[in-house]
This record gives structure tokens, sequence and C-alpha cells, in this order.
């Protein structure tokens, strides 16, 4: 009888399922890794960390070998993978934090511990006139100035990008014609070591419209996507074009009365009509329409999804401010015949800040503290202060400051005030116009 050798087929095949399950256990046994570590701007509280692993880990034993210096109150949010550290509610941050790194997941298997170096604040960025004209800069962690760009004759527009990725430029030539630029930055806010923590480092400045404008609208949401509302000629109706962060462009067929704003957390645009207000999807998303009627104008943002403030006109000539939230009529927090100058709001609007002028008292701008139901909480007269036309009033939550553009005899400067106390810090330098920079 003839004896049968080995199967080769089989071996090959046995040695797969054998090389196959070895690797498994290999991978079974490899402890979890840190993937990706994002700082995030927190809808609910000062800052928020975005964490991505390679297993799903266990939320408790990060809650309890995680730890933050100095000591700030925290949660973390999400379920094994991916996780949110958030950063509670009116606690202040004054200046670079450290986080310790540590936990287990699903399995036991530890995580390597790390520490990280993270400064959530967001950065002082002003128009400053300059022998030449005018100058974009920025204020260092220790106060000093920096030169972000060339001089030119006119900044007419300036915003920084909602992710920090960079600033968008309109300048102009004095004499009418102005042209779009793109100054990219590069920030370095969460690192490994303290020493590489550093001062945002400026690009390469790029054209982003070729022909010359005779004005631009600017809007852009946390994702750092672009919108653009220009037009090259009194008689055009101009264009609306969307650039996304990863650079795509996509012209939008949109028709508005007013300057489009683009939702912060992205998705959709708020589009000022005849009829009111109306909430469009971008083209990415799944479309949908709905229409806030009445004359109103939208005054700021919340960080909450979906909160806004608005200003509404009345036939009487007095105006209101209102809250508006997903599923709510707008909710009316202050009504007056002043003119509402400026606001702002922390979190869903438990906290919101406006600023008013009345003509008939020499128009002197006041500035009020409400609660989400309208209440007055605190009120401070800016007396010899005029609000900066053009400029906004924003709310750092990681500091519990606003940052408003004020003018006195001395010049225009950039006005730091106390969300609390409404005490004013204004700062040593003559500019034009004083905006945040999101910490990237």
């Amino acid at each position: 009888m003839k004896r049968l050798g080995p199967n080769p087929v089989g071996l090959v095949l046995a040695a797969g399922i054998a090389l196959a399950l070895l690797q498994q256990q290999l991978l079974l046994r490899r402890p979890p890794r840190l993937l990706e570590l994002r700082s995030t701007t927190a809808s609910s509280g000062p800052a928020a960390l975005d964490l991505r692993f390679s297993r799903p880990m266990q939320r408790s034993s990060l809650e309890r070998s995680s730890a933050l210096a100095p000591q700030l109150k925290s949660t973390w949010l999400g379920e094994g993978n991916p996780l949110r550290l958030l950063l509670l509610p009116q606690q202040t941050i004054r200046g670079p934090l450290q986080l310790l790194l540590a936990g287990i997941d699903r399995r036991g298997l530890p995580l390597q511990r790390q520490r990280w170096h993270w400064d959530p604040r967001p950065r002082l960025l002003a128009v400053v006139p300059v022998s030449g004209g005018e100058q974009l800069q920025l204020q260092q962690r220790d106060g000093r100035w920096q030169a972000l760009g060339p001089v030119w004759p006119q900044l007419a527009n300036v915003l920084p990008l909602g992710d920090g990725s960079g600033v968008a430029l309109l300048s102009g030539d004095g004499k009418g014609a102005h042209k779009l630029w793109l100054l990219p930055l590069e920030q370095q806010n969460l690192v490994r070591e303290p020493s590489s923590l550093r001062n945002p480092i400026s690009g390469k400045l790029t054209p982003l419209l070729d022909q010359p404008l005779l004005f631009a609208h600017l809007s852009s949401n946390r994702r750092g996507d672009l919108l653009v509302q220009a037009s090259t000629t009194a008689l055009e109706p101009g264009q609306t074009l969307l650039i996304s962060s990863s650079g795509k462009r996509r012209r939008l067929d949109q028709a508005a009365s007013g300057p489009i704003q683009l939702l912060p957390e992205g998705g959709a645009m708020v589009v000022p009509e005849l009829e009111g207000l109306t909430l469009y999807s971008l083209p990415s998303e799944p479309g949908r329409r709905q229409v806030l009627p009445g004359s109103r104008e939208l005054s700021s943002f919340c960080p909450v999804s979906g909160r806004a403030l608005l200003v509404r006109h009345w036939p009487d000539y007095t105006r209101s401010l209102e809250l508006v939230e997903p599923g709510q009529p707008p909710r009316q927090l202050w009504i007056g015949g002043e003119a509402v100058l400026a606001s702002a709001c922390d979190r869903g609007g438990e906290r919101v800040w406006l600023v008013i002028s009345d003509w008939r008292q020499g128009a002197q701008p006041q500035l009020l503290a409400l609660d989400r139901r309208g209440l007055l909480q605190r009120q401070r007269s800016l007396a010899g202060w005029e609000v900066e036309p053009g400029s906004a009033m924003a709310f750092d939550p990681t500091r519990q400051l606003l940052l408003l553009t004020l003018r006195n005899r001395d010049g225009a400067k950039p006005v730091l005030i106390d969300g609390h106390s409404l005490g004013l810090q204004p700062q040593a330098k003559s500019v034009r116009l004083a905006l945040w920079l999101p910490a990237g």
C-alpha cells in the first residue's frame, strides 16, 4: 500500500490559521494607545479636549487616574471611544494647563502614562494704525505685540477663522479697491514639552480671489470654513463663495438682504431675507429651511448649538433683544428705545451682556448683564467711551472676559471687561479693531 505524505496545501492552511491566531493574541495583549488629542471649543464650559484611542477605554479609570494642574473641575463624556474631557463652567484659566493622562481599557490593560501641556486661551488680535497705513498684530502671552504680515494702506475687514488656523484679510488701496487674502497661522497650544508652547507663526499670504473687490463680508465657523459675500462693482449683485477648511470652493446661489452668517458648529447658515431670518443648510448637508419672520437681525451666537441673540425692531422704533433656542419661540430678554450696539452670551444664554446707547441722554453707552430670564444682574455706565463702529463684543469663557473696542479722547483701545463685575481693563495699545484669535 502506498503511504501518503504530508499535504502541502493543508500545511499552508494550518500555518496561516496559526499565524492569524498568534496575531490576534498579540493584538489582544497590546496596550491601548492614544491616537488623537485635540483641543476644541466647549459649548458648556471654558474648554475641552477630544481624545481618540486604539481601544475602548474605561472612562471611570481615566477619571480616577488622570489629573489637571492647576486643579480644575472637569468631567469625562462619552462611552469608551472617543471621549471628551470637559472643564466645568464658571472657572478661570489663568495660564497653561498640565494634563496627566492615565487609565485602563476595557480589557484592563493600562494606557502609557503621558503628560501634555495645553493652553486653550484665545489671543488678542488687532488692526493697528502704523506709519504708512494699518497692520495686523497679535498680543503675545507676555504682553508684547507681534506683527503679522505687511503694512497695508487699509485693512477694511479682518476675520480669524473659527478653528484658529488663519485670518482672512480684506486689504484696501485707499482708493476704493480691495483684495481678499488668507494668512495661515501655525499654533502650538497642545504639546508634550512645555517649551514647545509658542506664539503663532504666520505662513505665506495667499490671495483668495484674483479680481479687485468693492466690498466683502466674511463669516467663519469652528470647522474653519469661510463664507465670502463679495462684489466687484456697485451695480452687480455679487457672489457668495463657501471655502471649506480643506480648501474646496463652492459658489452658492443664495440671495440675501444683508450679511450671511455661518452657524458656529457648522452645517448651516443664517440668511437675512425680506420676510425675516432664514436658516439654510449648507450644500453638503441634508436640505432644510426654517424662517423666523419679523424685522430681526442676528446680533451674536451663543456657544451652545442653535442658540443666538437677535435684535428685533418694532414699528414704534423700540428695540428688543431676544434669545432664540431650537424648537422654542424667541424669548424677549430686554426692550427699550435705546440702540443695541453689541451683545454676547455665555453657554446657552445663562449669562447675556449687551451695550445700549440713547442719543437723548447724550449717547453715553451702558453695559448691561442679564440672566437667561432677562433679569438685570448688573449695569455699568461707559461714560467717556464710545463703541468703535464695526466692532463686536466677544466673550472668552477661559478667562471670563468680554472684549470690546472702545474709543476715548486718547483713541480706540481694546478693552477687556470682567464678565462678573463688569470692571474695565483698557489695554495700552492704539487700535482700530480688536478680536479674539481662537486657540488652534
